[in-house]
């Protein structure tokens, strides 16, 4: 076995045996020192991995990135997901709407639903609050409801979702001129098998219609690409991202398309009227955790909203600037989705989910670091379970963010470099 081989051989074992661990350690929300040091045991390996095969010369089967990607997701879907409850609300939408109700006029505390209430409705979050989850997202949650009631199915489908991405990143990889192997970027990475296996999020769903619609547009197939990338947004609304780059590039039609799309997703839920988009204008304009840009912005200002909006603004205007340079869709893409992932006020590890894949395309040291350095804010739990208070200490974001910014000024300064050389 040559030393590459070997390398990636001890990778997968630790990546795999991390992830059984990860997925029996009870209630890792109360334990949360012990999954760091397994998640970092993982991050370890799969750093190993990555280095491996973006350097090594010999080839790599692409079914064994496959094969260890299904492994360690089969390792933890079983887990109970403790560390985020979101999907025991993708759980009760999807049994709302199988009852004949609109999960968007109805929030879970409605006296209408209290028939469909069962041991795990207390763990549905913002109960007061209809869904924030797109038409899309909602059919596989009543899909899944309707196979099998409980978190398990919705593992087992984004688990799926996320296999799925890798096959189609071998594809792109290849007509990019790339090893397929270099999927393993996004395939073994252990916040995508984590937030996934383990937590359930539905996120995994977006980022494989966002990379289908890439593989598509690549491929010529501009309106199916389109059509896809409609309902990506109809997962995750990230997707929405793209139609600037489409306005600049003249591409009026597709764009169109992507948007009759999601009109047409929303249409059956209509009879919400102004409830439809309620809570994502709640989400929208109250919701902060782990941002710093914002927490900053807002402390400078003394204003929260007015740091919202500047940050919008500021995120708006990247995304111009960027359509306007940008040929290629992908990497537009992997640019504006860092952007938003950075003047976000709210960042939680699963919000990495459609960065993963393209990381695969463009292997940027750090956002990989980040993939690992953003777990530390369920440190939050700490405090949580300690206080009630769900606040993350300054110290810990401080942790997090201040080798991920380092990164990325040294990554710029590197490309500002190679530009002038290349003049």
């Amino acid at each position: 076995m040559s030393r590459e081989r070997g390398l990636l051989a001890g990778s997968a074992v630790v990546l795999v045996a991390s992830s059984i661990a990860i997925g029996v350690l009870p209630a890792p929300h109360t334990r949360i020192p012990a999954f760091l040091l397994l998640y970092g045991a993982a991050f370890a390996a799969y750093l190993v991995a990555v280095g491996t095969v973006l350097r090594a010369k010999a080839a790599v089967a692409a079914a064994a990135v496959l094969a260890v990607s299904a492994l360690a997701h089969a390792a933890l879907i079983p887990a109970r997901p403790d560390l985020s409850p979101d999907i025991y609300r993708y759980v009760w939408e999807g049994r709302v709407f199988l009852d004949g109700h609109n999960p968007f006029a109805l929030a879970p505390d409605d006296s209408a639903l209290v028939h469909l209430r069962d041991a795990d409705f207390a763990r549905v979050t913002y109960p007061g609050l209809t869904t924030i989850y797109p038409p899309l997202a909602q059919g596989v949650f009543a899909l899944a409801a309707l196979i099998h009631p409980g978190p398990m199915m919705l593992k087992v489908f984004f688990s799926l979702f996320n296999l799925g991405t890798v096959l189609v990143l071998f594809r792109l990889l290849r007509r990019r001129g790339r090893p397929a192997a270099h999927a393993l970027v996004f395939a073994w990475n252990p916040l995508v098998l984590v937030e996934t296996g383990h937590s359930g999020h539905v996120d995994a769903m977006a980022a494989f219609f966002l990379v289908l619609a890439l593989d598509l547009w690549e491929s010529d197939r501009r309106v199916w690409s389109s059509v896809v990338m409609g309902a990506s947004a109809l997962v995750k609304y990230l997707a929405a991202a793209a139609l600037p780059w489409l306005a600049r590039r003249r591409h009026l039609a597709i764009a169109a398309v992507v948007v009759l799309v999601v009109a047409a997703g929303y249409a059956p839920f209509w009879s919400a009227g102004a409830h439809l988009f309620s809570s994502l204008r709640a989400y929208a304009g109250n919701w902060w955790f782990n941002g710093p840009p914002f927490v900053a912005l807002s402390g400078f200002l003394g204003n929260q909203d007015l740091a919202r909006r500047l940050l919008v603004a500021g995120g708006i205007a990247f995304a111009m600037a960027a359509a306007y340079r940008e040929r290629d869709l992908a990497r537009y893409l992997f640019l504006v989705i860092g952007c938003v992932l950075l003047v976000s006020p709210t960042v939680y590890p699963w919000y990495m989910m459609s960065m993963m894949p393209l990381l695969a395309l463009f292997p940027h040291r750090a956002w990989i670091a980040f993939s690992a350095l953003v777990m530390l804010s369920y440190g939050v739990w700490v405090v949580c379970n300690a206080s009630g208070a769900w606040l993350l200490p300054t110290w810990l974001m401080a942790l997090e963010y201040v080798p991920f910014y380092a990164l990325l000024l040294l990554g710029l300064a590197r490309t500002t470099q190679r530009a002038r050389v290349n003049a």
